[in-house]
Order: C-alpha cells, then sequence, then structure tokens
C-alpha cells in the first residue's frame, strides 16, 4: 500500500478523532490483522488492537455466514466504559472506531459508515495512481516499433478475426 494513501488515512482518521469529542480512537487495519493508520487520543498498542480488530470482525463473518447470510456489516462491543465499532472499509480493510459511554452508538455508526466511504474513495484513488505510475514506467522502459512492425501486427490482428 503507497506511503501516500497511508499518509491521506492517517490524516483523515486525525480529523475525525479531533472532531468528535467522544470518540478516542480510530484505527484502519488490513483484514489480516496489520495496522494501515490510526488516531488517538490515548496512547495505543496498534498492533494487538489491530489483530484483535480482524479477530473480532471475521467471527462477526463467521457467525452470519453460519446463519445463511453473506457477512456481517459491522461488530459493535460495549463495556462500561467505552463503545467499539468494527466495519469493512472495501475487501482489504477494516475500521474501528473507539467511542466512550458518552458517544451515542447511532453517532459512532453514522461516523464509522461516512469514514469507510472516505477511505475507499482514499484507496480508489490510490489505486489509480498506482496504475498509471505502472503504465508510464511500461511504456517508457518500452523501445519504439517500426512502423513496419505496426502495419504487419494490424494486418495479422485483422485476419486473425476473419
Amino acid at each position: 500500500m503507497a506511503n501516500q494513501y497511508r499518509e491521506a488515512c492517517r490524516q483523515e482518521l486525525e480529523k475525525l478523532v479531533s472532531r468528535e469529542p467522544d470518540l478516542d480512537a480510530a484505527l484502519l487495519c488490513s483484514v489480516d490483522g496489520l495496522p494501515v493508520a490510526f488516531a488517538s487520543e490515548n496512547e495505543l498498542e496498534t498492533d494487538s488492537m489491530s489483530a484483535m480488530c480482524s479477530s473480532m470482525l471475521s467471527l462477526g463473518d463467521a457467525l452470519s455466514i453460519q446463519g445463511g447470510d453473506e457477512g456481517c456489516i459491522q461488530v459493535v462491543t460495549q463495556s462500561r466504559g467505552c463503545t467499539f465499532a468494527l466495519i469493512h472499509a472495501g475487501d482489504e480493510l477494516l475500521l474501528a472506531l473507539m467511542g466512550n459511554r458518552s458517544l451515542k452508538l447511532g453517532m459512532l455508526l453514522g461516523h464509522a459508515r461516512k469514514e469507510v466511504e472516505i477511505i475507499v474513495e482514499l484507496m480508489a484513488k490510490s489505486n489509480a495512481e498506482d496504475r498509471k505510475e505502472k503504465s508510464a514506467r511500461l511504456f517508457k522502459n518500452k523501445e519504439p516499433a517500426l512502423l513496419e512492425e505496426l502495419v504487419n501486427r494490424v494486418v495479422q490482428e485483422a485476419q486473425n478475426k476473419q
């Protein structure tokens, strides 16, 4: 994953945490539990949090599949002082938001869904830029074909279609 993408996601998560006073942390990680970006008012062990969040969402998916569904949309856990919401962010990532008990569950889930839209959009832009760079490198490394070779290829392709 490109560093620019990671940085853009980190900045977006920081904006979210700073906008919502009852939101303590936001963590973006891969579905296999590797941290991608995070923002937190408190110190966070991102490696272990990422692994636990990935496991929780995987369990939710497994339970949903056992129940005859395609997978879960979100997992929510609450303790005396915290509420956690885990949600898929595309096929490869998940988003975890951690808020204190003052944060209403509906508000937390609303933040999660909106943030996922932003992250998926950032990911699409990053993937498009990666493809563009790759294409430019391939084009740059190719030697120009002779006009005769091009004409022969076009004629051969036309004959193959018939």
